[in-house]
């Protein structure tokens, strides 16, 4: 199977686990001992980063970052009508701070490898 498979596989099935996450009524406990935020921010960080490395060049900055803020505000939504879930507008200011964090890290990166 050709790479762009594998690369664009990864992120569509990190999205799925991440939606289970968020979605299931009794997240495991294991992430309950970790800040709710620094959860939140590093998972959307992870999933930038994902969807930056299935989709290169495909996707604009902008589209990425829209594509998985409305999916965070989407899931947050969804979530006031699970049991022991319930909507936070501060969990989604935590995910778009992790979306950010990962787009400042590839222009980092990236400026990097263009200078070597």
């Amino acid at each position: 199977m050709p790479m762009p498979f594998f690369r664009i596989s990864q992120f569509w099935l990190f999205l799925l686990y991440c939606s289970y996450l968020s979605l299931t009524p009794a997240p495991p406990q294991a992430l309950l001992s970790f800040s709710d935020k620094l959860l939140h921010s590093t998972g959307y960080l992870a999933l930038y980063l994902s969807c930056s490395f299935a989709y290169p060049q495909t996707a604009t900055i902008n589209r990425k970052l829209f594509f998985l803020f409305f999916y965070s505000i989407l899931v947050e939504l969804i979530q006031h009508f699970i049991p022991q879930r319930s909507f936070s507008f501060l969990d989604i200011l935590a995910n778009g701070f992790g979306l950010l964090l990962g787009v400042f890290l590839l222009v980092i990166l990236q400026s990097d490898k263009s200078r070597a």
